[in-house]
């Protein structure tokens, strides 16, 4: 088996930094913990969070708007000249422009990867889909769904042929010439890794953007560093120490005390990437936290005084590590459509062995660590990423939606619906269990309250949604079935029939 294809981070002597590392002869486990890149290159705007500003630059002219235009056109592979029309153009006209005015969703997927620099040089360690969904009279609606890299699937490649692999082979094959495209072309990756991805999503991928591990460094370093504010300080002893295939399997402790940083690109990374850290910081949510503290930093140092002289620089980094299907005026369009979002509001989706994927049962029943779907015509997953956007009336009264299984399995339904339902924005809790039913049911128990979210939910399984009415003060009389109708909110009722797509096979090798 190969282990995870890791970079070794280097660390640079940053007097400003309290973060600390050290080696540890821990081996780790043959499983993907990290990202090669980290999210923030996904969350906020990717490449685009600071297009926006080059077109207010790129009429001052002379050697700096010579310099600009040629970083623009090297990171979106134009002519300069092409790259300052699109600039100045501001986004109008553009395919994303054309999508938003008929309220069409955008899927953007994103690939991370080591590098030339590094063995596995295209191996996509990190892959998100990012899906916008534009809603007229309100603010867009954004999810980020993360595929695992352990995802074991069938990959087409050229001439009818495939090849069953990890799922983060599929970008690095088209690099090495075995997709529809030249390697030499941009979308030699994404002409490979797009359509399977659409595939086993349900969704059309609209656009990429493939970025290698030095795209973070370098723009942070471009920028000369970043303040961030550690809220709580903590210590990660499982960071990978350098790559397996190199012989270095092992961890190093890294730290970060409480307070202001000045961090490099180096730096920054580790803090991005963390993902086993004490005092509560081992979390998604947290890394995702920290994640976004250093995309607001970047973003700030950026648009100061100092910071757009050094525009050039960054799009010069960006440029040498960034491959895209984007124009520029695709990246202005994707901008001016986000930039007003909440984060808050941001949906995090992860497909993992919680809901929709098995682990093979890894070291006792297979060789390697794999993930396979629980549904392999991959049906289940496709309908919860199609459906992934409730409608604004069915979030906006902030219904509770409490899960109860009714299946005749003890194998964490209720939690596992909590789960999905609760990252496309609804607050959830698992329930109890009741007596076995096939199909599953929805009941309405606000007293119309919350019916937009009940129906929206009873569209979703396909049924029709029960109402009974909100428990009062003065009732005397249970509900009629205590464990499946708590007081209140909206109650979905977990029926055997939606719990087949979720019978693994324990089987290996499918």
């Amino acid at each position: 088996m190969r282990c995870g294809q890791y970079t070794r981070s280097e660390v640079e002597s940053n007097t400003s930094s309290m973060a600390t590392i050290s080696r540890s002869s821990v081996r780790r486990r043959r499983r993907s913990r990290y990202n090669v890149v980290p999210s923030w290159v996904t969350r906020k705007r990717a490449v685009v969070s600071v297009i926006v500003m080059f077109s207010l630059v790129l009429v001052a002219g002379g050697i700096y708007g010579v310099r600009l235009s040629l970083a623009l056109a090297k990171t979106f592979h134009t002519n300069p000249i092409s790259a300052v029309i699109g600039a100045l153009q501001g986004g109008g006209g553009s395919a994303i422009d054309q999508q938003r005015q008929r309220y069409q969703r955008i899927n953007l997927v994103l690939y991370g990867y080591g590098g030339v620099q590094h063995s596995g040089a295209f191996l996509t360690d990190s892959i998100m889909v990012i899906s916008i969904q534009p809603v007229q009279g309100h603010p867009p609606q954004i999810a980020e769904i993360s595929i695992p890299r352990d995802w074991y699937v069938t990959i087409p490649l050229r001439n009818g042929k495939s090849t069953q692999q990890r799922i983060n082979f599929a970008y690095a094959a088209g690099m090495l010439g075995e997709g529809p495209v030249p390697a030499s072309a941009v979308n030699a990756g994404a002409a490979v890794a797009d359509p399977l991805i659409a595939h086993l999503l349900g969704v059309g991928i609209n656009y990429f953007v493939g970025v290698d591990f030095s795209a973070f460094k370098q723009t942070v370093d471009a920028v000369g560093g970043v303040n961030i504010n550690v809220p709580v300080g903590f210590t990660d002893y499982q960071y990978p120490a350098g790559e397996c295939s190199l012989g270095n399997c092992g961890y190093q402790r890294i730290h970060f005390s409480a307070g202001m940083h000045h961090m490099s690109g180096a730096v920054a990374l580790i803090y991005a990437r963390s993902r086993h850290g004490n005092n509560g910081q081992g979390s998604d949510f947290s890394r995702s936290r920290r994640q976004q503290q250093i995309i607001v930093a970047l973003k700030s140092q950026i648009e100061s005084i100092g910071g757009i002289g050094k525009l050039p620089d960054v799009l010069n980094a960006l440029g040498d590590n960034v491959l895209t299907d984007l124009t520029i005026g695709d990246a202005e369009s994707l901008y001016a459509l986000v930039s007003g979002v909440n984060p808050a509001t941001v949906e995090h989706i992860s497909i993992d062995d919680t809901n929709f994927l098995y682990d093979c049962g890894y070291p006792t029943r297979c060789g390697s660590y794999y993930l396979f779907a629980n549904d392999q015509s991959f049906k289940s997953l496709s309908h919860f990423v199609q459906d992934i956007f409730p409608t604004p009336a069915a979030l906006d009264a902030g219904a509770q939606v409490t899960f109860v299984n009714a299946s005749g399995r003890n194998d964490n339904a209720t939690t596992r619906w909590a789960s999905l339902m609760n990252m496309v924005g609804f607050s959830t809790k698992a329930g109890g269990r009741a007596p076995t039913q096939a199909v599953t049911q929805v009941i309405d128990n606000s007293g119309g309250k919350d019916t937009a979210a009940a129906q929206w939910l009873a569209t979703y399984f396909g049924v029709s949604v029960t109402t009974e009415p909100a428990p009062t003060a003065a009732a005397t009389t249970p509900p009629a079935t205590p464990a499946a109708a708590p007081p209140g909110g909206v109650t979905v009722i977990l029926g055997s029939a939606e719990e087949q797509a979720f019978l693994s096979d324990p089987g290996v090798g499918q």
